[in-house]
């Protein structure tokens, strides 16, 4: 039978209602799957891409980044075909069933699609089918091995365990893809819940819901990120963590920013400063959460003297400290090179190379500023050293491991450099690579 389309509509709206839920819960994703399945009338395969909260172009993309990564070439899978599996009206063959399993992370049982005889599939020989569990990517055993020992540990588990696994995802965060390390998180931060209520493990909680927040926002999920940094506001007043609360604040700034709410985002960033207790955390939030907004509001004069404010707090800070939840020399320069790209262009690059001299070429923030630095370039009019800086970003970072927010820095790169020849080349490769 034939399901409308406004129904169809509100079922994905439900199943997106029941995945906030249950992140808010600290689910795995197979546990929302679950969740969706039980409470709608959804089919398995649909319900796993709703609960990574994916659309369907990006599974489809997913999948043909899959055979290339095999040596094979893209299928020809389509949104339609896609669409007609999850509503049972065809059914995949064999090496599409294994193609969407190895996708989602799961055995190809879990997809709710009866297995076709094995044999040929549709495009010739089969994809070689890797032995992997669901939460274990073999090519980071350093990284699953942390919520692994939080497991083998079981009810014995320490706060000082928790606080190395928290240690160990801070400081390694740059060297995975972000979709990876999220999935690790969140299974660590689900094993922690159930151990124990002392207040030392809140604290761990929160600061783990602040490292999926930021990944969410790094995955292109502005939502889940926003109830994870609001879980860890909430976690960091409970257990009285300043750093926390102020961190979680800005974070949803950051987000709330990039959401182009600009209003909104400055008052959540008047909050943080509340928790900014010395000039290092001050020029953090400063820097972080107000100088975009008040750009992208056009208020000038408020943004010139929050550049001297930052400035004058950074200059009094007596350390920095690099690290996800730190703050140093390079990323208070990208801040101040972002902000100044409609106002000053000289000063947005200068401050953009100072920040690409302090960072690892390849590395997030590297990304970050030199992408930037080419937004400065397009708006001096220097196109083809723009495209070049662009083009040097997408060959330097791995697949998989370009940011979400850098993304749409690239995307807006692409409309600032026009539709010149050299422009289309960059347009062509920053949309094909995925997050």
């Amino acid at each position: 039978m034939k399901v409308p389309r406004a129904a169809r509509a509100q079922l994905v709206r439900d199943a997106a209602r029941i995945r906030a839920d249950q992140q808010r819960r600290g689910a795995t994703v197979p546990a929302i799957t679950a969740q969706i399945v039980r409470d709608l009338p959804i089919s398995p395969l649909e319900a796993w891409r709703l609960a990574y909260g994916w659309s369907r172009p990006h599974v489809v993309e997913a999948v043909a980044d899959l055979y290339l990564s095999d040596g094979l070439a893209p299928p020809g899978l389509t949104t339609a075909m896609l669409c007609r599996w999850e509503h049972g009206h065809a059914r995949p063959g064999f090496d599409y069933i294994h193609a969407l399993a190895r996708v989602y992370g799961v055995p190809p049982g879990r997809l709710g699609v009866p297995l076709p005889h094995r044999g040929l599939g549709w495009y010739g020989p089969l994809i070689p089918q890797p032995r992997q569990e669901p939460h274990m990517p073999p090519e980071y055993p350093e990284l699953t091995a942390v919520a692994d020992s939080i497991s083998l540990h079981g009810a014995d588990t320490t706060e000082e365990l928790a606080e190395a696994a928290l240690e160990f995802y801070t400081r390694r965060y740059s060297d995975f893809p972000p979709s990876v390390l999220a999935e690790e998180v969140a299974r660590c931060r689900s094993l922690l819940i159930t151990k124990t209520d002392g207040s030392d493990l809140h604290r761990v909680l929160g600061w783990m819901s602040a490292l999926l927040g930021n990944l969410a926002h790094h995955t292109d999920d502005p939502a889940g990120a926003l109830i994870h940094l609001s879980t860890a506001a909430r976690l960091g007043t409970q257990v009285g963590d300043p750093t926390l609360v102020g961190w979680s604040l800005g974070a949803q700034s950051m987000v709330t920013t990039a959401r182009e709410r600009d209003a909104e985002a400055l008052e959540l960033a008047d909050r943080a400063l509340e928790f900014a207790n010395d000039p290092l955390r001050r020029a953090q939030i400063i820097a972080w959460c107000r100088l975009r907004p008040l750009a992208g509001l056009d208020d000038h004069e408020r943004l010139g003297t929050a550049v001297t404010e930052a400035r004058r707090y950074m200059d009094l800070a007596d350390r920095e400290e690099p690290g996800r939840f730190g703050f140093d020399r390079a990323e208070f320069h990208h801040h101040l090179s972002e902000a100044l790209l409609t106002t000053d262009t000289t000063a947005a690059r200068a401050h953009a190379e100072t920040s690409i001299a302090l960072k690892r070429t390849g590395s997030p923030g590297w990304a970050a500023a030199t992408t930037t630095h080419a937004r400065a370039l397009a708006a001096s009019r220097d196109v083809d050293g723009a495209v070049a800086l662009g083009m040097s970003v997408l060959e330097a970072v791995p697949e998989g491991s370009l940011r979400a927010n850098t993304r749409q820095r690239m995307l807006r790169l692409v409309t600032e450099v026009g539709d010149g020849g050299a422009a289309r080349g960059l347009a062509e490769a920053v949309r094909s690579r995925r997050a």
